[in-house]
């Protein structure tokens, strides 16, 4: 089944207009439809307004937040602007936590793309959590990194590949992507003899039956896991990093850190997760 639905989650910031960037060329690519979405809580000026504070005033601070929502609709349309037909274009707008907006609407969509995470100080109703999202929706993400301006595809992908259930969920989440791709490279931090994949058959063969060329890489550790896989998608020039989130707790990544966690946060490449 090919992608011909995609939501982009855009705040206006600096990684949510790259992953606009990149959301229009998959919707080139793919020839779909795509829908933006800007989701926006209490900032912490409307949380906090003091309750001696005049209608008027009340009023006011409502009508910003709404101006500013209605700029970031016309700076999303001047971005799509000749670069997608008019009818394959829209945009929602929903007043709600933006994590869970963007979670519950991600289930209706064949994939979500989103910035990576960034603190905007002065729109902290706005603000997207990659990790959240990923961990709530249920659907696959993409999460693309700040300053991503490439100006087209680039057709190699790299898949991570434990063995584990999320490992295995974001591999088949991803196949429609990785369909189209000119090359796959399948890595996994450890020795072949340590790895949990069933001998008589293996995931190059599984590409193969859906006319993909893959290779499978055993790599050495080196550092941390995240950054065993990151340097090895650094030296293949990869466009693209599919990986399971969380296989372990979020709770435990979130206080411990772990490989989630640290791909999330480093990464230079588009990251594509499934829990």
């Amino acid at each position: 089944m090919a992608i011909k639905n995609i939501l982009i989650a855009y705040n206006g910031g600096e990684a949510s207009d790259s992953a606009l960037h990149l959301a229009l060329q998959m919707a080139a690519k793919y020839d779909a439809h795509l829908t933006g979405i800007v989701a926006h809580g209490a900032s912490s000026v409307t949380r906090n307004i003091p309750k001696w504070l005049s209608n008027a005033m009340r009023e006011s601070i409502t009508e910003i937040t709404a101006r500013r929502t209605e700029e970031l609709a016309q700076k999303f349309r001047d971005q799509a602007r000749d670069r997608i037909a008019e009818e394959r274009l829209h945009w929602i707008d929903v007043r709600e936590d933006p994590d869970r907006a963007v979670s519950d609407y991600s289930r209706l969509f064949d994939i979500t793309v989103l910035g990576q995470y960034e603190n905007l100080i002065s729109a902290d109703e706005l603000v997207l959590h990659p990790d959240r999202i990923a961990y709530e929706s249920g659907r696959p993400i993409l999460v693309a990194p700040k300053n991503f301006r490439v100006p087209e595809i680039n057709e190699k992908a790299i898949v991570a590949w434990d063995g584990r259930r999320t490992a295995a969920r974001a591999f088949f989440d991803a196949m429609q992507i990785l369909e189209t791709k000119r090359e796959v490279e399948i890595v996994t931090v450890g020795k072949p003899e340590r790895s949990p994949v069933p001998k008589p058959i293996d995931l190059v063969t599984i590409l193969a039956r859906h006319n993909v060329e893959a290779r499978h890489h055993f790599i050495p550790l080196s550092g941390s896991i995240a950054d065993s896989i990151l340097k090895f998608s650094d030296e293949m020039d990869a466009g693209l990093l599919v990986m399971g989130a969380y296989e372990h707790s979020k709770l435990s990544e979130d206080l411990f850190g772990g490989v989630t966690a640290s791909v999330l946060r480093k990464t230079k490449l588009p990251l594509f997760l499934s829990h």
